[in-house]
């Protein structure tokens, strides 16, 4: 167990430089067991506007996948009045485990609603899919990149990529998105 310990403080002494080399210190929070909400209205507002858009491009790893789609949902959302973050799971090279990211937008309530945002990568038209209450353990802990574009540069992402992709989106709903709030309300993050 002591071995165990010391390699981890080794690992991250190690890759603490790595990452302020890159200016990465400090744009990631770590959260755990984030809870799922459970405001039926909310998360009816996130679908449909999830609902009236879709991506433009297909899912290609490494050239339009969910670090691109979690970027473009969250600009959108945005638009609409929530308060979307990004979360990840970040695997380093030759570590177990895959990275991905995907948004968590909370209710005002300390609750969250998390999206996957590749779900169009099934066939499905649309900029995501609202994570269930049951499926949502994989979605509730992870790192909030609190600065997404300067985090993404530190694995590879770039600004150019980012301009490029940005507008890979359009609305596939005629007429006017009519949401069940008259305003939006303020959604902060309540995490404790």
């Amino acid at each position: 167990m002591k071995t165990i310990i010391i390699a981890l403080v080794a690992l991250t002494l190690a890759f603490i430089p790595a990452a302020a080399a890159f200016g990465c210190t400090g744009d990631l929070f770590q959260v755990k067991n984030l809870l799922s909400t459970n405001d039926a209205s909310f998360v009816q507002d996130l679908q449909t506007v999830l609902s009236s858009y879709r991506y433009t491009e297909n899912y290609s790893a490494g050239s339009f996948d969910c670090m691109d789609t979690t970027m473009i949902a969250m600009r959108v959302l945005q638009d609409w009045g929530f308060y979307p973050s990004i979360i990840g799971r970040i695997a380093l090279k030759n570590w177990p485990g895959e990275s991905h990211t995907w948004l968590a937008v909370p209710d005002g309530k300390g609750h969250f609603a998390f999206i996957e945002t590749t779900a169009f990568a099934s066939g499905v038209p649309c900029l995501g899919a609202i994570v269930s209450a049951e499926g949502s353990k994989d979605y509730a802990s992870g790192n909030v990149f609190l600065n997404p574009m300067q985090t993404y540069l530190c694995f590879g992402y770039s600004e150019e990529r980012y301009l490029k992709d940005l507008h890979k989106v359009e609305k596939i709903v005629s007429g006017q998105i009519v949401l069940n709030r008259d305003q939006p309300k303020e959604n902060v993050w309540t995490y404790s």
